[in-house]
């Protein structure tokens, strides 16, 4: 188990298959927004299915450690914002409002 109050240098969705269920009080996500930007290691630019895919992935492990009482923000550039959205909502959690 990852120790909780530490910052982790680790895959997101691999790290969280560690941690308990309803242990995080607030989760940050600032995703790349697979348009085309140019980081060191990561290829931006996946195929529109194959970055839903990895997002429902990394959402679902959000949807799991977080509290019933915590809270989720996502930073995303408007390219994909309506679809995770909507994907965040199937997968169980509430849009309280957008902040721009």
């Amino acid at each position: 188990m990852l120790a909780l109050n530490t910052i982790h240098r680790l895959d997101c969705i691999e790290a969280m298959r560690q941690l308990d269920e309803g242990c995080v009080d607030l989760a940050f996500a600032d995703p790349p927004f697979n348009i085309g930007y140019e980081y060191d290691v990561y290829k931006d630019r996946k195929a529109p299915q194959q970055y839903l895919d990895w997002s429902r992935q990394w959402i679902e492990g959000v949807h799991r450690v977080l509290k019933p009482t915590g809270t989720f923000w996502l930073a995303i550039g408007d390219d994909y914002a309506a679809e995770l959205k909507l994907l965040s909502q199937e997968l169980g959690f509430h849009c309280r409002s957008w902040v721009i």
